[in-house]
């Protein structure tokens, strides 16, 4: 194997809640792909964000933190936010919706297929043949308030 294979950088932030545990399985799943003749490697960035960081800090996330997902190739995001942990004018404490605007993100993709030699998840003979992409717009509802939207009667409008 050559000695120059590619390395990505990814900020992970494993966030609040469950989100913890999910990028512990996340993160062994990584380490695994990149063992033996993988062809990449990959630099893990472990950043603090979230309600938990903002209970100790009172910053949501640092900005050095916010700088090094800036930078890295992609970024693993763990759940955000407890719902006991709001800021002064009632908001949830979100992060990631600092980082939806910054990077011009409007959307969660999520692709759902079946692969050969993988157990199956849908346990109808038809899901082999399922292939498709769900495409979740997100910038309304929760979204809504940190950008255009207003609170009418405890509604966004």
């Amino acid at each position: 194997m050559s000695l120059n294979v590619p390395c990505f950088r990814i900020a992970v932030l494993p966030g609040d809640g469950i989100g913890t545990e999910i990028m512990a399985a996340c993160t062994q799943v990584l380490s695994v792909l990149t063992e033996g003749n993988a062809g990449f490697t990959l630099d893990l960035a472990f950043l603090e964000a979230g309600a938990d960081y903002f209970v100790r800090t009172g910053e949501d996330i640092s900005q050095e933190a916010f700088n090094t997902a800036r930078t890295a190739d992609a970024i693993l995001l763990g759940a955000m936010g407890l719902p006991q942990v709001r800021l002064p004018d009632g908001t949830e404490v979100a992060p990631h919706l600092a980082m939806r605007t910054e990077f011009g993100l409007f959307a969660g993709v999520r692709p759902v297929k079946q692969y050969p030699n993988l157990p199956p998840v849908l346990f109808d003979s038809r899901g082999k043949n399922v292939d498709l992409v769900i495409v979740r717009e997100s910038t309304e509802g929760l979204f809504a308030h940190r950008s255009e939207g207003r609170v009418i009667d405890d509604r966004v409008a």
